[in-house]
């Protein structure tokens, strides 16, 4: 099965594929995004944790979203890029950063969650809100 997404960290020591298109893209402005980014929102991809394939170490963060959700933030231990991160909300799933992608060009958010959380600096187109 040809990959429909690869990408990773900016120094190399992780990788990760998938087979599988995403089934969500999306801009996050909880809390917990901001601080894990260290922007306004993060940008998402979100595929099934079945088909995601991940060469290398993550260290993973635990925090509390605001839907009150454990949510783990993969980083690579040696660059600190974050890449990856999963819910315990939605198990099923893992939500890819969209910027650690080889391809970051075709990212195209389908919404905007938690918009209530969002910044006036940090422009949001407002057909994405919820």
């Amino acid at each position: 099965m040809p990959v429909r997404i690869e990408g990773g960290c900016a120094c190399g020591a992780v990788r990760y594929r998938s087979p599988e298109a995403p089934k969500f893209s999306f801009h996050c402005h909880c809390r917990q995004c901001q601080r894990a980014t260290g922007t306004g929102h993060s940008s998402l991809l979100m595929v099934p944790a079945a088909s995601l394939e991940v060469e290398g170490e993550l260290k993973f963060f635990e925090t509390t979203a605001d839907s009150g959700n454990a949510v783990s933030h993969g980083f690579c231990p040696d660059c600190g890029c974050p890449l990856i991160s999963f819910s315990a909300g939605y198990p099923d799933n893992r939500y890819v950063m969209a910027g650690s992608l080889d391809n970051p060009g075709g990212f195209a958010p389908q919404k905007a969650i938690f918009a209530k959380s969002a910044h006036a600096w940090d422009h949001m187109d407002p057909k994405l809100a919820d």
